[in-house]
C-alpha cells in the first residue's frame, strides 16, 4: 500500500522542465478544450470563463460567468497506440514497447488531467477568481535506453480585476490585470526505460522531487469596435517571483532558497464578429481569430522558429446549442465539437502541437474531452 500511495504521489505531482539539473518552474494552466479546437488562447476571446486567463482586460465587458467543478481530459501523442503503451509498461514487455517506440520514429507522450478541483467566477463589475488544479505527465522516448520523463501537479489561485476606460454602444476599451499565487511540485527521471519502470515499481522514493510556490502577473488591454473588430494585447509575466526546495520523493525539502522568475511573453491579435442577424437565429456566433503568440521570441536566440508563434481560429455556433471549431497553431490543425444544454457542456477537440524549434520537426497529435457545467 505505501508503494501504491507513493507512485500515487509522484504521478500528481506538479512539473517543469528539467534541463540537466537545473529546474525552473512554469504554470502549465491550459487552455480549455473549447479553445483548444479553435487553436487555444487568443487576446481577443472574450466569450466565456476562460476569457479571464486569454486576455485580464476580457472582465471590463462585465459579464458573469462562472466554472463549476468538471472533468478536463488532454492526451497527446499517438492515440491509437495507448492501449499498448499501458499494456507494456504495467506487464514490464520490453518487446511491445519497442515496436510501438520503432513505430513511431520515437515516442512522445503528453496527458494533462484537470481534476473536479477546478470552479470560479466572472462578476458583471469586472472583478473574477478562478481557483484551478491539474495534473500531468508527459515523456520523451526517442529508445528504450533514453527516456526522459516528468510527472506533475499544479495549483492556481487567480484574482482579476479590469476597468472600462471607454464603454459606449460602439466602443469597448478596457485594461485588466490578474495576479496568480501557486504551489507546485515537479519530479523527473532521464536515463534507460525499463530501470525507471522497474524503479517506479520498487522503490521510486529515491527521484528528485522539486517543491516551489510564487505569484505572478498578467495585464492585458482590449478594444473592440461596434462589437465587431476587435484588438488585444496581453503582456504574461512582467513581474514573477518562484521560491524553489529541491529533495526526493522519499525525504522532501522545504528550504525554499532558490528563487527564479517566470518566461515573460507578449502576445497581439485580431478578430472579426461576422454578422449572423441575416440567419434568423440558426447561426447566433461567428468568429475569426488571429493572433501572434511570443513577440518576444523573434528577438531571443535560440527561440522557435517565428512561424510556430501565428494562430488563427474560427468558432461557429448553431442556435446557442451547437458549435463547430476549427484554427490552426504551431503550424499545425486544431478541430473541436462543442454541445451546450443550459449550464451543462460537452466539448471536444482534436489539435496538434509542436514539440520541436522548427515546423514539422516533431509533431505530436492530441485529444482533448471536457464534461462539467458552465454559464
Amino acid at each position: 500500500m505505501k508503494k501504491i500511495t507513493v507512485i500515487l504521489s509522484t504521478l500528481l505531482i506538479s512539473g517543469s522542465m528539467i534541463f540537466a539539473g537545473d529546474f525552473k518552474p512554469e504554470l502549465h494552466t491550459t487552455p480549455s478544450v473549447r479553445q483548444q479546437g479553435y487553436g487555444g488562447f487568443y487576446t481577443t476571446d472574450v466569450e466565456g470563463f476562460y476569457s479571464m486567463y486569454s486576455n485580464p482586460a476580457s472582465l471590463g465587458r462585465r459579464r458573469a460567468h462562472s466554472l463549476f467543478p468538471g472533468l478536463d481530459v488532454h492526451v497527446g501523442g499517438p492515440l491509437k497506440d495507448i492501449p499498448e503503451i499501458i499494456s507494456g509498461v504495467s506487464n514490464m514487455d520490453t518487446d511491445k514497447l519497442t515496436k510501438v517506440i520503432s513505430d513511431n520514429n520515437g515516442l512522445k507522450l503528453d496527458v494533462d488531467v484537470q481534476p473536479l478541483l477546478s470552479f470560479g467566477h466572472t462578476s458583471s463589475w469586472g472583478f473574477g477568481w478562478g481557483f484551478t488544479t491539474q495534473a500531468f505527465m508527459n515523456a520523451t522516448v526517442p529508445g528504450m535506453a533514453l527516456a526522459d520523463i516528468q510527472g506533475g501537479a499544479e495549483a492556481v489561485l487567480t484574482l482579476g480585476f479590469a476597468l472600462p476606460l471607454i464603454n459606449s454602444d460602439n466602443f469597448l476599451l478596457s485594461v485588466g490585470a490578474t495576479a496568480k499565487g501557486f504551489g507546485q511540485g515537479a519530479t523527473a527521471y532521464n536515463g534507460n526505460l525499463v530501470t525507471f519502470i522497474s524503479k517506479m515499481k520498487d522503490d521510486p522514493t529515491g527521484l528528485p522531487l522539486y517543491l516551489s510556490a510564487g505569484f505572478t502577473f498578467d495585464a492585458g488591454v482590449y478594444l473592440s469596435i461596434c462589437n465587431t473588430i476587435n484588438v488585444g494585447v496581453v503582456y504574461n509575466n512582467p513581474f514573477s517571483m518562484a521560491w524553489v526546495a529541491k529533495g526526493t520523493i522519499g525525504k522532501p525539502s522545504y528550504d525554499f532558497k532558490d528563487v527564479t522568475k517566470l518566461d515573460q511573453q507578449l502576445s497581439a491579435g485580431v478578430s472579426y464578429n461576422v454578422p449572423v442577424a441575416w440567419t434568423n437565429g440558426v447561426i447566433t456566433s461567428f468568429r475569426i481569430m488571429g493572433d501572434y503568440r511570443n513577440i518576444f521570441g523573434m528577438f531571443q536566440k535560440g527561440s522557435r522558429n517565428p512561424w510556430l508563434e501565428l494562430s488563427c481560429g474560427t468558432e461557429i455556433v448553431f442556435g446557442n446549442i451547437c458549435s463547430l471549431r476549427f484554427g490552426m497553431q504551431e503550424m499545425l490543425p486544431a478541430c473541436g465539437l462543442g454541445f451546450k444544454l443550459g449550464t451543462f457542456n460537452i466539448d471536444m477537440a482534436v489539435y496538434g502541437k509542436e514539440l520541436g524549434l522548427e515546423p514539422g520537426s516533431s509533431p505530436v497529435m492530441n485529444g482533448s474531452v471536457f464534461v462539467g457545467f458552465t454559464y
